[in-house]
C-alpha cells in the first residue's frame, strides 16, 4: 500500500495511476489458433500466393502439403519436430535444394501465420536445421544437343503450333536471353518492344522488374509465334515447359539435362559481349559477385568495377 505525507499528495498519485489506466495500450497476446495447418495454407492461397507470378509452383507445393498428415494438425499443435519429421521425409525423395524452396514458401505461411493473422505466437520453423543446397549447376549445352531436341520437337524454324514445338522455341530464347522458364511463360505482346530489341518484365523471382535486350536471334524466334489466340508470347505454363522438355530429352541421348540449365548456358554467352553490370541488369542479379566465376575475375577486381 502506498502512504502520502499529505491529502494533496495522494490525490496526485491516485491521478497519475487513473491516467495510466486510461492511457494504457491494450497488449494483445496471440491465441493457440484452432484452424488446422490445411485451412492455414488454404487462406494463404487465396489471400495472397494468387497474386503472385510463382503461382502455379506453390499452388502445387500447398496441394502436395495438403495430402501430408500435417495438414490435419491444428497450426497451434505444430512443433519443430513435425518440422524436422517433414524435412527428413522429403530429403527421402528430393535434394536438398529442392527441399529449401519448398521450406522458403512453407516457412513464410507460418511467419505470416502470428505476424498477419495471429493465429501463433512464433513460427515451428524458427531454429530448425535448414538441409544443405546443393551444389550450384554449370551444365553447357552444346550444339548438337540443339540440333537433337530440334528434330525431336519437329520444329522446321518457322512456325511453332504444336506444344513441343513452343517449348523448343522457349529453349532456344532462354539460351538467347537468360530468362527462366517462368518469366517467359509470363511474357506479353505488349510488353515487347522489337523497335527498341527489349523485352520488359514486370515482375521476376526476387519480386522487382527488370528490362532484358533481345538478340536479333531472340526477334526472329519471336516471329515464330502465333498471335491469334494469346496475349502471352509463348501461350504456355511453367509446368508444361516442364514436362514436355523432359519428354523432349528422355527421345535423345542427352543425358542430365533440364531446362534451367539454359539460364547458365546464355549468362556465359552474354558474358562474352557484355560487362558485368550491364550483364547483371539484364539478367537480374542484384549480387555482383554471383557473376565473377564468368568472367573468371577475382571479388577485388569486380569491387574495382563497382567504384
Amino acid at each position: 500500500a502506498e502512504s502520502f505525507a499529505t491529502k494533496n499528495e495522494a490525490k496526485d498519485w491516485a491521478a497519475g495511476q487513473e491516467y495510466k489506466i486510461k492511457t494504457a495500450k491494450t497488449v494483445k497476446t496471440p491465441q493457440v489458433s484452432q484452424i488446422t495447418v490445411g485451412e492455414l495454407m488454404k487462406q494463404y492461397e487465396l489471400e495472397f500466393s494468387r497474386k503472385k507470378g510463382g503461382y502455379d509452383w506453390e499452388q502445387k507445393q500447398i496441394t502436395r502439403m495438403l495430402k501430408t498428415p500435417m495438414a490435419d494438425l491444428r497450426v497451434g499443435d505444430v512443433t519443430k519436430a513435425h518440422i524436422r519429421e517433414w524435412r527428413n521425409k522429403r530429403l527421402e525423395t528430393v535434394q536438398g535444394s529442392t527441399v529449401n524452396r519448398e521450406w522458403n514458401l512453407f516457412s513464410h505461411i507460418f511467419t505470416m501465420a502470428p505476424d498477419e493473422y495471429e493465429h501463433i505466437s512464433a513460427s515451428p520453423f524458427t531454429g530448425v536445421r535448414r538441409p544443405k543446397d546443393n551444389p550450384d549447376r554449370d551444365r553447357l549445352i552444346s550444339d548438337s544437343e540443339i540440333e537433337q531436341l530440334r528434330v525431336v520437337s519437329g520444329f522446321d524454324g518457322v512456325t511453332s503450333k504444336l506444344i513441343k514445338e513452343k517449348v523448343f522455341v522457349a529453349f532456344l530464347f532462354a539460351i538467347e536471353t537468360a530468362m527462366r522458364a517462368g518469366e517467359i511463360c509470363n511474357l506479353t505482346w505488349d510488353n515487347v518492344n522489337k523497335e527498341d530489341r527489349t523485352a520488359f518484365l514486370p515482375k521476376t523471382k526476387n519480386g522487382k522488374s527488370r528490362t532484358v535486350a533481345l538478340s536479333s536471334r531472340a526477334i526472329e524466334l519471336l516471329g515464330c509465334l502465333s498471335k491469334e489466340r494469346h496475349d502471352k508470347c509463348f501461350g504456355l505454363k511453367s509446368s508444361q515447359i516442364t514436362a514436355n522438355f523432359t519428354i523432349l530429352v528422355n527421345k535423345t541421348l542427352i543425358e542430365n539435362l533440364n531446362f534451367h540449365d539454359t539460364r547458365h548456358e546464355a549468362i556465359t554467352r552474354l558474358a562474352k559481349k557484355l560487362p558485368v553490370l550491364a550483364l547483371a541488369r539484364n539478367t537480374g542479379h542484384t549480387d555482383i559477385k554471383k557473376l565473377m566465376v564468368y568472367y573468371n575475375e577475382t571479388g577485388a577486381e569486380i569491387a574495382k568495377l563497382l567504384d
